[in-house]
């Protein structure tokens, strides 16, 4: 799915609230049998005015701004460009420069299926950096505990309660500990996260520990046999 057809729906809802008229999406200009330039939307204008819209997703640029004044050019129409603002003064200052007209998305559309794909991948990214970076081969059995006491708690309270300390000796041994990302400080949630990983790592490390210890076995076994044979 081409990255902006979210918004390109928004802004034909936008555009016929206004009373403009869609004529055609994603039109393909072609010059001499090669495709040169691909306009979001073509639209008509009350006054009759043919328009060549650009459709963002986010901040327009000077690039953005470019390629709408030349895009408008390709079909002898207005420019129109359709974004969350703009990135930078100098991208205001060409786009009144070359008399390029403008409609903000309003502040209610500004959560596009784009922005939510872009959130998603910055979670997933987060998460495989956590589970990536933290290192459980030599965590002792006191901080065995301090983990399991936090990942199976609601609070941060809750936690320091079920290993009968206080707070701040919590916190004081969480530093101490050097196992915890401490990024977020101590947000309650990231470290509830970290340690839910770290109990899948230690699980996995004594699974693979238990395969370990029955190939082994199956080695003597095999090596007995073949030297009573």
């Amino acid at each position: 799915m081409k990255k902006g057809l979210s918004t390109e729906d928004i802004a034909i809802s936008i555009l016929e609230s206004l009373g403009y008229s869609v004529l055609e999406r994603r039109k393909q200009v072609v010059v001499n049998n090669v495709k040169v330039a691909e306009i979001d939307i073509v639209a008509r204008d009350q006054e009759g005015n043919l328009l060549a819209v650009e459709v963002k997703s986010g901040k327009a640029s000077v690039t953005d701004i470019r390629q709408v004044f030349s895009n408008s050019k390709l079909i002898n129409a207005k420019p129109l460009l359709i974004c969350k603002g703009f990135s930078d003064s100098s991208a205001i200052s060409l786009a009144s420069e070359l008399g390029i007209s403008y409609l903000l998305l309003p502040e209610y559309y500004l959560f596009t299926f784009e922005d939510f794909k872009e959130i998603a991948k910055e979670i997933i990214y987060e998460v495989l950096s956590i589970y990536l970076s933290l290192e459980v081969n030599s965590i002792s059995e006191e901080d065995k505990k301090i983990v399991d006491a936090i990942a199976n708690s609601n609070t941060f309270t809750e936690a320091a309660l079920k290993l009968n300390t206080s707070e701040e000796n919590l916190r004081r041994a969480i530093v101490n500990s050097g196992i915890f990302n401490l990024k977020e400080k101590f947000n309650f949630s990231y470290l509830r996260l970290q340690a839910l990983i770290i109990i899948k790592k230690l699980n996995e490390f004594k699974r693979f520990e238990n395969i370990e210890h029955k190939l082994n076995e199956i080695k003597k076994n095999i090596d007995s046999f073949k030297e009573s044979n």
